[in-house]
């Protein structure tokens, strides 16, 4: 996660404080995958008291909307140095409008006062989404030729690190992937009925042919020629 560079007390307290088997992965689109339906992004509440990070924002949040059936916000209160007192920025319209904004949008909102709040907050979520079998189940190392499989997954639109995880050992191949049906990827993928059928159509696009670059007519002569029979005489 891009977190866990800023973020080691939040790595550790949920390793010694609350007993999660958390791993260390690129996941890229957020800051912590707590289910295979929930994804958490961590921001601190000057950056979203902030109208410069607008834009990143609602692209962050975009993003983790296509990917994952739940996203949950934590707002992280900032830190501060030894014998300094922490004050909060001052409230503002933006400030409300955007935390309107998020709510409306379906993000779950959550506030924290630290790493430590923080890592209780991400344990719980994840022990609430175990009680509703959306657990992480399958093992998150990815060996051998299933490596190329997982990159492949991640191109597909809408496939999340941990869809992608899901695919890798669930399917015995990409080409069984490719030929499962909706209820097959539903179960194996351990996604949405709509996650899986947009995965499904994706899969089975039809290209136009006339899309692709043309070829150069030196080599499409060649290719020409070189398929024309000798004269048998």
């Amino acid at each position: 996660s891009r977190g866990i560079g800023g973020g080691p007390e939040v790595l550790s307290g949920l390793r010694l404080r609350h007993g999660v088997a958390a791993k260390v992965s690129s996941l890229g689109a957020c800051d912590f995958i707590v289910s295979n339906r929930m994804a958490v992004e961590r921001q601190t509440l000057s950056e979203i008291s902030s109208s410069t990070n607008h834009g990143r924002l609602v692209a962050r949040i975009q993003s983790l909307q296509s990917c994952f059936d739940r996203v949950c916000l934590i707002v992280e209160k900032d830190r501060t140095k030894p014998g300094e007192v922490w004050r909060p920025p001052q409230r503002s319209r933006y400030y409300d409008s955007t935390l309107a904004a998020l709510i409306r949008a379906g993000v779950r909102l959550l506030f924290s006062d630290g790493a430590d709040d923080t890592a209780a907050l991400l344990a719980e979520l994840a022990r609430v989404e175990q009680r509703k079998n959306y657990a992480i189940t399958v093992p998150t190392e990815v060996k051998g030729h299933r490596q190329q499989c997982l990159q492949f997954y991640l191109t597909i639109p809408g496939v999340s690190y941990v869809t992608a995880l899901n695919m890798c050992q669930r399917f015995s191949s990409v080409w069984h992937v490719a030929n499962s049906s909706v209820d097959a990827l539903v179960s194996g993928a351990c996604v949405s009925q709509q996650k899986a059928e947009e995965i499904y159509r994706c899969l089975r696009y039809t290209y136009d042919p006339h899309m692709l670059p043309n070829r150069p007519a030196s080599s499409a002569k060649k290719r020409s020629l070189s398929a024309t029979p000798r004269d048998s005489r």
